[in-house]
């Protein structure tokens, strides 16, 4: 037997090609060093990230830590901002990789062979997919050596770019949120079931448990099988499934059926990984056994479903016979009560010549939904459908759109089994707990947008008589057209609909020096990230898509400044198609203040209210980002009432803050509080608008 195959197999060959196309070039010592001061602490982090570098793997994002601290030294290095955005991209944190790599192109266009080529998928994850095109090409087109991988990579990638400025033009009317920390972590969460009633969540998660082993060729722990149960209307915490459905190795939950009797689920350690069930009796999980078809090979099995009707089922198998390349879907067929019939290929409209995954049926059955790396992605895996025309045949296969799809991986599309306008995926877009998260999708009210995309000439029983399709599981209403060309680089508006982006720059407060950030753009109505991109390190723009005219919540993160948090309202009157807001960020250094802003006590208390929770986290998060770090705490008072109770009341209240923080995990001796009462006001006291200004907490930076 085998037991270092496993499902997760597919996610650690997301991008096999970009594994291996970054090089390991040295940072040198003697140009790294740009002074005596500060420079043995940040070498020890550049060797410290050489050393994760050189295992890659998940390994990357530590190295990425690394970097950055090294990078507070020295941000002009041309190798550690290679590294540096290498690391990013081939991590968690692909959002933040852009800056780096392009000021690693600015200060030495030589630094690497493949530096336009990475530039270009950074590019892509941010979504500035034009500059992406223009980095593959001249990639294409330089005179470095390339390997066959790395061509093929960066011509497929300006395919995904071009598609990807299409689908984005027209946004689906569709409400996309986290399932958040009772079901996601850090660690991957993927193909979720629910049961026939809606009442239990089943999903796969690589997260640590007690007997997890962590062997893998990713470096992660196995895969196990959770369940949530939902509680008043929402999803509890996560816990294990049962004790008899996991292993010492990897379980995945595959396919549940009606009546919640019967579980079907990848298993990982037999013959590469196949196909198993396991029964519910006598209240609890059996083991699981060998399933009654013909479909196991001796290659990986790694996704199973029934037709509604009982009477087929698709799966994802990399043994199959008449194979395209990589995974591929196959079917068999109910032939009577005792009989199916042999394994078949579902064909070249629905198979490409790279990896299909995570196959299901509509609830209907006259949709088949997958993921997929070839036909018209916007980048690694997208979530596709077909649907079956009046001969039984599956037409072309179309995207599912944006926001659903990104330059990130969307799989596992699952279509509420108690509501049509619900579904459930996973992703490991920016914005997550990390890795692969479960996110949940609504349709809401109103008239489905139409795309039109090119559609690329596949063999295979096409259906051309339907002109226009209503699909009763999915979100878009999809018109025939005849086959086109591919799109060009700036293609022209499909309809008219709104288009609005929100610009601008993001710069050091003191030097006007552009500053690399990350950037989530947050909807004040539901408290969801619904965009995230990055500024860029060379000249501080930004540009980021916005659905509507109304106000957002910009949330800024850049290493070696404050975060900081921004409201941007944007007028219902604008007419222009962009909305300029420009940024300042305070760097981090001895000696700087910041006052923290919407922290609220009760009434001439010290008793700080909910609505101050967020703000504080903030700064629980810049310290645990910044574990050197020490602070001292100031509280103000105005000048109303006795100065010995405004300095007694200002100490509380900076005391309560720091009460705060070292519950959340801070250590206390980072932190330092004093009350100053009204002797530093910042504004005119005579004034209520004064008075209220002066009634603060600040913190200094006293060690960083």
């Amino acid at each position: 037997m085998k037991y270092f195959l496993n499902l997760s197999v597919i996610f650690l060959f997301l991008f096999p090609l970009l594994m291996h196309a970054q090089e390991d070039i040295s940072i040198k010592k003697k140009e790294f060093k740009s002074g005596k001061n500060g420079f043995s602490e940040a070498w020890k982090h550049v060797e410290n990230g050489d050393a994760y570098y050189s295992d890659g793997a998940v390994f990357y994002r530590n190295a990425l830590d690394e970097y950055l601290m090294a990078f507070i030294y020295n941000s002009t290095n041309a190798e550690l901002n290679y590294k540096t955005g290498v690391s990013a991209l081939l991590s968690d944190r692909k959002e933040e990789a852009a800056g780096f790599l392009l000021k690693a192109l600015e200060i030495n266009k030589d630094v690497a062979g493949d530096i336009l080529l990475l530039s270009g998928r950074a590019l892509q994850y941010t979504g500035r997919f034009e500059e992406a095109i223009n980095s593959f090409s001249e990639y294409l087109g330089s005179y470095d050596k390339k390997t066959n991988d790395n061509i093929a990579l960066a011509k497929k990638s300006i395919e995904e770019c071009k598609y990807a400025l299409i689908l984005t033009i027209d946004t689906l009317k569709i409400m996309i949120s986290n399932l958040e920390d009772s079901i996601n972590t850090a660690s991957d969460e993927y193909s979720e079931l629910i049961s026939g009633d809606g009442e239990m969540l089943y999903f796969g998660s690589r997260r640590e448990l007690p007997r997890s082993n962590s062997y893998y060729p990713d470096s992660k722990f196995d895969e196990n099988i959770f369940v949530s149960k939902k509680i008043n209307g929402a999803w509890g915490k996560a816990a294990p499934a049962a004790k008899n459905l996991m292993t010492k190795y990897c379980e995945i939950p595959l396919y549940l059926n009606h009546d919640n009797s019967i579980l079907y689920l990848y298993s990982g350690y037999e013959n590469n990984g196949d196909i198993k069930m396991a029964v519910y009796r006598k209240d609890q999980w059996r083991d699981p056994e060998a399933i009654p078809y013909n479909i196991n090979t001796g290659e990986s099995e790694t996704s199973f479903t029934f037709s509604p009707s009982g009477n087929e089922i698709y799966y994802v198998t990399s043994g199959g016979k008449d194979n395209f390349g990589g995974k591929d879907i196959y079917f068999i067929k109910k032939l009577n009560e005792k009989k199916w019939s042999k394994p078949q290929n579902a064909g070249s409209a629905i198979n490409t010549e790279f990896d299909e995954e995570s196959v299901r049926f509509s609830n209907t059955g006259d949709t088949l939904w997958f993921s997929s790396k070839g036909h018209d992605s916007m980048g690694g895996f997208d979530i596709f459908f077909s649907i079956r025309n009046p001969e039984g045949a599956w037409d072309s296969v179309r995207n599912s759109g944006y926001p659903i799809n990104t330059s990130w991986d969307e799989l596992f599309y699952y279509p509420s089994p108690a509501d049509d306008s619900v579904f459930y995926f996973a992703s490991n877009r920016s914005g997550g707990y990390g890795g692969l998260d479960i996110y949940k999708g609504i349709v809401l009210p109103g008239k489905p947008s139409v795309i039109e995309l090119p559609v690329r000439p596949e063999p295979g029983p096409v259906s051309m008589g339907i002109d226009t399709v209503i699909i009763r599981d999915t979100v878009i209403v999809v018109r025939e057209k005849t086959p086109a060309p591919m799109p060009e680089v700036k293609p022209a508006p499909l309809m008219e609909e709104l288009v609005l982006f929100l610009t601008g720059t993001v710069k050091d407060s003191e030097t006007g020096d552009p500053v690399l950030a990350k950037i989530d753009i947050i909807d004040l109505t539901s408290d969801i990230v619904i965009a995230t991109t990055a500024s860029s390190d060379v000249d501080g723009t930004y540009r980021i898509r916005l659905p509507e005219k109304k106000s957002y919540m910009m949330d800024l993160r850049a290493t070696g400044f404050m975060p900081d948090m921004r409201r941007v309202n944007v007028p219902y009157t604008v007419e222009d198609d962009f909305f300029n807001f420009n940024v300042l960020l305070t760097k981090v250094k001895v000696g700087t203040k910041v006052v923290l802003k919407n922290i609220l006590f009760q009434s001439g208390k010290s008793v700080l209210t909910t609505d101050s929770y967020s703000e504080i986290d903030r700064l629980v998060g810049f310290m645990k980002d910044n574990p050197q770090v020490k602070i001292e705490l100031s509280g103000h008072t105005d000048k109303t009432g006795s100065e010995p109770l405004n300095l007694k009341l200002s100490e509380s209240r900076a005391k309560a803050v720091s009460d705060y923080l070292i519950q959340k995990g801070i250590e206390g001796v980072r932190i330092v509080y004093k009350g100053f009462g009204s002797v530093q006001p910042i504004a005119d006291n005579a004034a209520p608008k004064g008075r209220t200004e002066n009634r603060r907490v600040e913190f200094k930076i006293l060690e960083f």
